[in-house]
């Protein structure tokens, strides 16, 4: 990145705004306010209060009756829909509006008709010099060409509306003005403002500064041939540099948050500290120390450890080299936690030596905290590892059986250390021969007798590292690779990899093949739900996936597709985000599955879908974690405007999956929503399955309650399950002591159960269902 001044001073970053607002077109600013989140976002614009979502997604009606707080907050480009008590932490906070608006004059229709419902686009001209682009969308008498001219462009969004023409449209549209390129906005810049303008000079400076297009900014200040004298210009480029540096380093600490140590490590030794401030260059010496510290900790701990063992007899050492090899090749930022009680004890000498090399490779097998000092308890746990992964990656019946066999007979092959080393394995298979893509970095299109899906692992992929991941289902006639462009980037011919959101934030992207070719709509039935869920389980098998830290997601009618999925299997999500979804059927009987799941929906104000108001409804209310997002003016889109708002949502540490809970109480009504967490039915009754493919020819359609909890005292009450057997699956959980009998009550009946100690239940589950983190270690059937 080119910094074209030199440093000569440092100008507060207030005080320069504040003279370029001097300088500005004076502008009204409105009032808005910040809205702090539960969940952990901050949303900002000004609040109004509506009953209910049945009526549709307007603004408030006047003098209507509060009686659901439902919040609309709108920033102009959007509305957004949340439960205000129960979503928001706190009061909100007044603040002013930053979005001082730049007009544009364009030819206003004196009347025409307002669009209801906009059909769906098929092409969009780039924008001219005049703010002005062509819209083709479809209609039902065929193609419709609209000229649309930007009339108001502020920091955040971009007005559009419909110019005269035919046909006469009253439309108003927003779109977010990061997504229109520097070179189109200085191509309107320059044609609007005349050079002699230096009001409209200024304002165009303090518009790229507001949007953090600081070369843009630094570009258009320098170009004001008559600045006024009281004007340092020297000082203000110093401090648009200033502001430019820290985007920089914010860069880069997302990148160490995403484990690309590599590109972080270029961005801070690269940077341009002999034009920032102090304090700036002190925060990126800080970054780089601890990425150093970091690496050279890792150096010396392979060093250490390597050297310890040396001074073990020979006995003891002879079967360690290849597990010290391992851990040195292994060790890196990623993984330095596991070897934290090494490091405390690593080098005192109260300690004996064997046992500060147990604590080092049991830290490595176990995790953090394993406290193992007895070194052939270590030694023995190596075999174990070793076994427990072929386990999961054996296709052979015969040879699983025969490793099950073996660990009885090994010391440490006890469910508590197995279960402590699954998610710390690599993964268990191996990519299909043919699946990578030649020239694309980490992006794979796997397609086995099981499961078809494409999917790109982010940049500086670490295997021994666990990463969140996006399961995006692609709309009807679209293809999983347009999923993966949309996360993570169109890829680059020139450098192999992909710069977009999900690259930047480190998630893997998994798009599933969930539909038929020519299949128009989503028809929610078991066959599509196992092609999502089997595409998951695949790629968990081969990647390194955080199953605490999967989202589902999708457009159109995979956004219906993932809206569906993830009610119909709410243990497994650490969050759902429909984007232009159609919801139907099953979708509007499972608001007491929702309450276990983050929701995030997306659409357009004029996407014709009406009949979902009542769903949102459900979700309105404490017992939810709901947001619903409505573009202004827009139709069914992919919404390439709502990603960075997204990744807010799916960073924040309250979205994770949520922990096993002890009380069950969600709904069925289709065959494969069978299995709730720790509870799976046997065959639906009858009357409670009912076929997506004929729900219209249906005469009564209800769904089923499922109701199961565990109390005190080790005992399980199955209330409500509509199925003649059900099976439970147990771990070490909220309510449960593996080590005692566990009572089940059904009906008059109480069954008693004690866990018998061994690994074939786990290693069973964690084979078929891939998730590491959350294996059970006994089942039972009942009766």
């Amino acid at each position: 990145m080119m910094l074209k001044h030199p440093r000569i001073g440092q100008v507060a970053v207030a005080a320069v705004i504040a003279l370029l607002i001097e300088f500005a077109i004076a502008k009204t600013a409105h009032a808005e306010q910040l809205f702090q989140l539960r969940n952990g976002m901050v949303l900002r614009g000004m609040m109004a209060e509506i009953a209910t979502l049945k009526e549709g997604f307007g603004a408030a009606a006047a003098g209507q009756a509060q009686v659901r707080p439902i919040w609309i907050i709108d920033d102009g480009l959007r509305r957004i829909y949340i439960h205000g008590k129960g979503m928001a932490q706190g009061d909100p906070v007044d603040v002013a509006d930053p979005t001082q608006a730049i007009v544009l004059r364009q030819a206003k229709p004196l009347g025409g008709k307002t669009p209801e419902v906009l059909g769906s686009i098929v092409g969009v001209s780039p924008f001219n010099e005049f703010g002005r682009r062509q819209l083709t969308m479809r209609s039902d008498s065929g193609l419709v060409d609209v000229i649309q001219g930007i009339t108001e462009l502020n920091s955040r969004y971009a007005k559009l509306i419909a110019l005269k023409g035919k046909p006469a449209l009253l439309w108003d549209m927003r779109v977010a003005t990061a997504s229109i390129d520097s070179a189109t906005l200085k191509r309107i810049f320059d044609r609007r403002i005349p050079a002699e303008d230096l009001d409209g000079k200024l304002e165009t400076v303090r518009f790229f500064t507001d949007t953090q297009r600081f070369d843009d900014a630094k570009d258009a200040l320098s170009s004001i041939e008559n600045l006024p004298d009281d004007i340092d210009l020297e000082a203000l480029l110093i401090s648009l540099t200033e502001r430019q540096a820290t985007q920089l380093l914010d860069e880069a600490k997302v990148r160490i948050d995403a484990g690309q140590y590599t590109v972080a490590r270029g961005i801070l030794e690269n940077f341009p500290a002999d034009k920032v401030g102090r304090i700036t260059r002190i925060q990126v010496q800080d970054e780089l120390k601890k990425l150093n510290d970091s690496r050279d900790q890792a150096a010396a701990l392979a060093k250490q450890l390597r050297e310890h063992v040396a001074k073990l007899n020979p006995v003891q050492a002879a079967p360690l080299g290849p597990i010290i090899d391992e851990i040195a090749a292994g060790l890196s930022p990623d993984t330095l936690a596991r070897l934290s009680d090494y490091v405390r004890l690593g080098t005192a000498e109260t300690v004996a030596l064997d046992d500060r090399v147990a604590l080092a490779i049991a830290g490595w097998l176990l995790g953090s905290g394993s406290g193992e000092q007895n070194l052939s308890v270590a030694t023995a746990l190596i075999k174990v590892r070793d076994l427990v992964a072929e386990f999961l990656g054996s296709p052979d019946a015969g040879r699983r059986a025969a490793i099950l066999e073996q660990l009885k007979t090994l010391e440490g092959a006890q469910p508590e250390y197995v279960d402590r080393m699954l998610p710390l394995l690599a993964p268990t298979l191996a990519w299909p021969e043919g699946s990578a893509v030649e020239g694309a970095d980490g992006f794979y299109n796997v397609d086995t007798p099981k499961a078809r899906y494409a999917i790109q692992l982010p940049p500086e992929y670490n295997p021994l590292r666990s990463y969140p991941c996006i399961v995006s289902l692609h709309q009807s006639g679209g293809y999983a690779e347009d999923q993966i462009d949309w996360w993570a980037g169109q890829f680059d011919d020139q450098t192999g990899t992909r710069m977009g959101h999900a690259s930047r934030n480190g998630y893997i992207v998994v798009a599933p093949v969930w539909s038929r070719p020519e299949q128009r709509t989503y028809e929610y039935t078991p066959q599509e739900h196992e092609r999502i869920l089997a595409s998951l389980r695949d790629a968990m098998r081969r990647s390194s996936i955080d199953s605490d830290r999967v989202f589902l997601s999708g457009h159109g009618e995979g956004g219906t597709a993932a809206w569906d999925v993830g009610l119909a299997h709410p243990d497994l999500w650490a969050g759902v985000n429909p984007i232009s979804a159609n919801p139907s059927k099953t979708i509007h009987h499972f608001e007491l599955n929702a309450r276990y799941v983050p929701l995030y929906i997306v659409k357009g104000e004029r996407d014709g879908i009406r009949d979902d108001g009542s769903i949102m409804d459900d979700y309105m209310s404490f017992n939810h974690d709901a947001m619903v997002v409505m573009y202004r003016g827009r139709g069914r889109e992919p919404f390439f405007d709502e990603i960075p708002h997204l990744f807010e949502w799916m960073n924040s540490p309250a979205h994770t999956r949520r922990d096993i809970p002890e009380e069950i109480n969600v709904s069925t009504m289709r065959k494969g929503d069978q299995f709730y967490w720790w509870l799976e039915m046997g065959e639906l009754k009858p009357d409670v399955q009912i076929d997506p493919i004929l729900w219209d020819r249906t005469s009564k359609i209800r769904s089923a309650k499922v109701d199961a909890s565990i109390g005190a005292g080790n005992q399980i009450r199955i209330s409500s399950v509509p199925s003649e057997s059900f099976r439970l699956l147990l771990r070490p959980q909220p309510g449960i002591d593996i080590s005692k009998e566990i009572v089940v009550r059904s009906g008059s009946r109480p069954y008693r159960f004690q866990f018998d100690g061994t690994l074939d239940t786990l290693l069973e589950d964690a084979r078929q269902r891939a998730d590491r983190k959350r294996a059970f270690w006994f089942q039972t059937t009942i009766p």
